[in-house]
């Protein structure tokens, strides 16, 4: 079978209290078996390219998939827990180049490609579990696949991943910046946005005094943010929601000089003040 994967890993370790005061944190990734020889400041890439490796060798389209001629984008969010196990793990999948009239009928289709991707992580070893500032932690981490058939149009992507992207959205104001640098200082200002204008919900009876919600952004190639996804208890999702619709009309990323829709994807961090 000819496949294609297109993989991209979205480490998604920051570990910030967004309710606090900006404090240095020093992070251990959780270590593959493989990876046990490698010096701790290689250990990211050595995680990288191990998750992209295990990923390309468990992979397998469809057959359902295949012969409905269905081509998905899956992204598949998980946490490596303090036993170094996979932990909290669940995919959303989004169709490409298809429709359906009935609910039913998609929600069967998309199914189909979580299913696979979620069966390609629990694959995943037992691993050394990762630390911060010296404690063992649980790591979040999201990864998207995708699903594309040989013969598809090359035209496939549509949203591209912000690390993809020659240029990165630009807050206003920003000047004398170059683009290897727009993709850092757009992160920046998003974590110093988000810890303007993030408030912990008071009404909340979450029983965690730490609470992660996933947020994925489209950055439209008109600079505005049309799309915004969050995965987490309802009102913590609700307040990462509030936040994001504050952030102005930005300058659209752009590749070979021709604006596009970036996707970004940040974990925001909720930790109850004691």
């Amino acid at each position: 079978m000819i496949k294609k994967i297109t993989l991209i890993l979205f480490v998604l370790l920051f570990q910030v209290n967004f309710c606090q005061e900006t404090q240095i944190i020093q992070e251990e990734f959780p270590i593959f078996p493989i990876c046990n020889l490698v010096p701790i400041s290689m250990q990211n890439i050595c995680f990288e390219e191990t998750i992209s490796e295990h990923v390309e060798n468990n992979f397998i389209y469809p057959e359902a998939a295949i012969e409905l001629g269905l081509q998905a984008v899956v992204k598949v969010f998980f946490e490596i827990d303090i036993n170094g196990k996979v932990d909290k793990l669940f995919a959303k999948a989004s169709l490409v180049g298809v429709k359906f009239d009935q609910q039913e009928a998609l929600l069967k289709a998309n199914q189909i490609f979580e299913q696979a991707s979620i069966e390609i992580i629990n694959k995943l070893p037992l691993m050394k579990p990762g630390k911060v500032n010296g404690e063992v932690s649980s790591f979040p981490f999201e990864i998207p696949i995708t699903f594309k058939l040989p013969s598809s149009d090359d035209n496939f992507v549509d949203v591209f991943p912000i690390d993809s992207v020659e240029w990165a959205p630009l807050f206003p104001g920003t000047s004398n910046i170059s683009s290897d640098d727009s993709k850092p200082y757009f992160k920046k200002r998003m974590n110093d946005h988000i810890k303007r204008y993030l408030r912990y919900p008071r009404k909340s009876n979450n029983p965690n005094d730490q609470v992660i919600v996933f947020v994925e952004i489209i950055v439209e190639n008109d600079g505005n943010i049309y799309e915004i996804t969050a995965f987490g208890p309802k009102e913590f999702r609700k307040e990462a929601e509030r936040v994001i619709k504050k952030i102005p009309a930005l300058e659209p990323g752009l590749n070979n000089d021709y604006p596009v829709a970036v996707s970004y994807t940040i974990p925001i961090t909720f930790n109850r003040k004691k």
